[in-house]
């Protein structure tokens, strides 16, 4: 009989073999260990040393030291058992089975390990172990720690029915999918707000968001699982990127939101250099990542100090800025305060100063969730505030229609009577009176038609919106639905194609949103929302950055440019408008094109104006859908991209009324499965701008 079944026999007979239905503690009791100082006997060389018993008070001691652990378990059962083995987060542990037949199985996983490569594929380190009934096996547990990150303070060892770890890892699941919805959801809504407002504190909470969202991705392992499983190397290093990520844009949201700039200099200067403090971590991280040096444990207590007193300060500079009045301050201090408290307290136990319980591990994530409630209500606050003054401003403005109706009917009843004293000597003033009030009645009626017809346009183009907007709020639904369901099913090519989609259907949403605040901005009756500002405009350099900025949109069809703008060629417009202009119409070409197809972009002085012309050679358009373009009494037939991408005309619309405008007009032509040509006119420096739409173009360019 061979030295492992003798060894696997004598197990057998020891009085130290463990039964699997032990507690943690008992468990422990039993354990034997080597610690194997070099780390590189092999398991054969192993067998031989002496084994001395677990003492669980123990601190392991620094350096690359190898711990071997043995234990003997035992199936009292008639049952096939099957159980998981979990050690603590080492780098790599291996785990080595002795049958009483003389076989061996070697099963390994680690935190350094790729999920594909682990015994189980999760985020979590186990191991399964299967017993028959009635049956005992000897194992050799060999735990590595490469990274003083991953080699844990004491050894320690638990085995898990598998209805434990489903548990555990579907807990995790809820709890974690349920706060990276909020956080998402919180996320879009602000950045749907900051493209409403323009308000740069706005998208620094969106990114401070997102940066906490990933970090929590990280520290609950769906970072590993999901994002990069085979780079579990980088994967130890990352969060020194994502912390620093995400308190830049703390310290830039705290400096915008309440001005500190402005308004507090020596706050804002404490805050700059908190800011560049976070090159140290950066640092840190890279020199891990890249040379031999293991600076992660370092580097996760100087982002602990850092963090804390970026909590710490925010908090300040928020009283010190209540104290001077600002009332916004009140948000910014009363949300912030549970977000610290929790966030000091995650700090504090992963700086090792804390135990691990549920408090410490999710009170970041609950300060988080009411900071981001509280922001959400003294947001819904501002509006609710602007809302009911607009409602005011409506009340006020419908006395004032009601009290000149009023007197308008008074003013007929006089001239009634004054025409009746007077009707004998004043029959021609009186015939004058009547047609003037006849007039009136007609501009009345003209401009009710006129309004109601308004009115109903707007209802076509919200229910095309609303139609629109659906399907990419549904996918977006979806997506989250299966990531909290079935993301531990699904492969990695399943998930990226499902998040391919479901970009598609966000930047369909984006760009419609944008269509439509253009396009409410355009409808309202306040001038300062329309502003119209003509100035010197290169056109070369504005359509240049217009095709930089769409170009990675034109490089997934393979697209390519040709363009034809003389470089000294200057107009007089609006800089937004002409901007608005030449992109939807460079978007729109690249949405129609084939792939491996050119977009052409001419442009020539005339007499006053200059011309400029956007052509595709792709899809093109029937003479029924040219002949809906431009059209403000009925929105345009629409049709998908090359690519399905979605379009309701809204923007074509903008850009006649942009154009006209800034004086000029514009023209289009097509043919079915030939491409497009959109052109449209200018004035050209010093001409002034005339406000002339229905002037004709004096040429086709295209």
């Amino acid at each position: 009989m061979s030295l492992l079944c003798l060894q696997a026999l004598a197990a057998e007979r020891s009085p130290n073999a463990v039964r699997l239905e032990m507690q943690k503690q008992e468990l422990l009791q039993q354990l034997q260990v080597y610690h194997d100082l070099g780390g590189k006997l092999s398991l054969a060389e192993v067998q031989g040393q002496v084994f001395m018993r677990l003492d669980t008070a123990a601190t392991l001691s620094a350096g690359k030291t190898v711990h071997w652990v043995r234990v003997a378990l035992h199936n009292t059962s008639q049952n096939e058992q099957e159980r998981y083995l979990y050690a603590g987060d080492w780098s790599k542990l291996q785990l080595y089975t002795l049958f009483p037949n003389g076989a061996i199985k070697e099963q390994q996983t680690g935190q350094l390990v790729p999920v594909a490569e682990r015994d189980v594929p999760q985020s979590k380190p186990y191991v399964r172990v299967k017993m028959m009934p009635q049956s005992q096996i000897l194992l050799y547990l060999r735990l590595q720690g490469d990274l003083n990150l991953y080699k844990p303070q004491q050894l320690s060892l638990q085995l898990l029915t598998p209805e434990q770890v489903v548990k555990t890892n579907n807990s995790r699941l809820l709890v974690q999918g349920l706060f990276m919805g909020i956080i998402l959801v919180m996320a879009l809504y602000n950045l749907v707000l900051f493209i409403s407002v323009r308000d740069r504190s706005y998208l620094y909470y969106v990114l401070a968001l997102l940066g906490t969202g990933l970090y929590f991705m990280f520290y609950h392992g769906f970072a590993l699982e999901l994002l990069w499983p085979n780079a579990p190397y980088w994967n130890a290093h990352s969060f020194a990127f994502i912390v620093t990520f995400n308190g830049l844009f703390r310290l830039l949201f705290t400096r915008s939101y309440l001005g500190t700039k402005q308004n507090l200099s020596l706050w804002d200067k404490l805050l700059r250099l908190l800011a560049m403090l976070y090159a140290l971590p950066v640092a840190m991280g890279l020199l891990s990542y890249f040379t031999p040096l293991d600076l992660l444990q370092p580097c996760v207590d100087l982002i602990g100090i850092i963090g804390g007193g970026v909590l710490v300060v925010m908090l300040l500079v928020g009283i010190a800025s209540l104290r001077q009045g600002y009332r916004p301050a009140l948000y910014f201090l009363v949300a912030n305060v549970l977000f610290v408290v929790g966030a000091l307290l995650f700090i504090l136990k992963e700086t090792h100063l804390l135990p691990n319980t549920t408090l410490t591990v999710y009170s970041a994530q609950v300060g988080m969730v009411a900071q981001v409630v509280l922001f959400s209500l003294g947001l819904a606050y501002r509006l609710n505030t602007v809302t009911s003054e607009l409602a005011a401003e409506v009340v006020e403005k419908e006395r004032l229609e009601r009290e000149k109706e009023t007197e308008r009917k008074l003013l007929i009843e006089q001239q009634k009577k004054e025409l009746e004293v007077t009707v004998a000597n004043r029959t021609a003033a009186l015939r004058l009176k009547t047609q003037e009030l006849n007039q009136t009645v007609r501009q009345l009626k003209a401009s009710e038609y006129k309004l109601r017809r308004l009115n109903q346009l707007k209802d076509r183009f919200f229910s095309i919106i609303s139609h629109d907007l659906r399907t990419p709020l549904a996918t977006l639904d979806s997506f989250l639905n299966i990531l909290l369901n079935f993301s531990d099913r699904m492969k990695p090519e399943q998930m990226q194609k499902l998040a391919n989609h479901t970009q598609l259907s966000v930047r369909n949403l984006q760009a419609l949103l944008e269509n439509l605040l253009q396009w409410a901005a355009s409808q309202t009756a306040s001038d300062q929302a329309m502003r119209f500002e003509p100035e010197p405009i290169r056109l070369q350099e504005l359509v240049q950055r217009n095709v930089t900025l769409l170009q990675d949109t034109a490089d997934t069809k393979e697209l390519q440019w040709h363009m034809e703008v003389p470089e000294e060629l200057t107009v007089f417009a609006d800089a937004n408008m002409l901007d608005f202009i030449i992109r939807n119409l460079l978007h729109n070409a690249i949405k129609f094109s084939n792939v491996g197809g050119e977009i052409r972009i001419k442009s020539k002085p005339g007499a006053g104006y200059a011309e400029i012309s956007v052509e595709d050679n792709g899809l093109g358009m029937t003479p029924e859908v040219l002949k809906s373009l431009f059209n403000l009494e009925q929105p345009a037939i629409t049709a998908k991209g090359t690519a399905n991408e979605k379009g309701t005309g809204l923007g074509l619309m903008l850009c006649r009324l942009f154009v006209e405008r800034c004086g000029g007009s514009i023209k289009a032509k097509s043919e079915a499965g030939k491409g497009s040509c959109f052109w449209f006119t200018a004035p050209l420096v010093p001409a002034k701008p005339a406000h002339n739409p229905e002037r004709e173009l004096e040429g086709e360019i295209c």
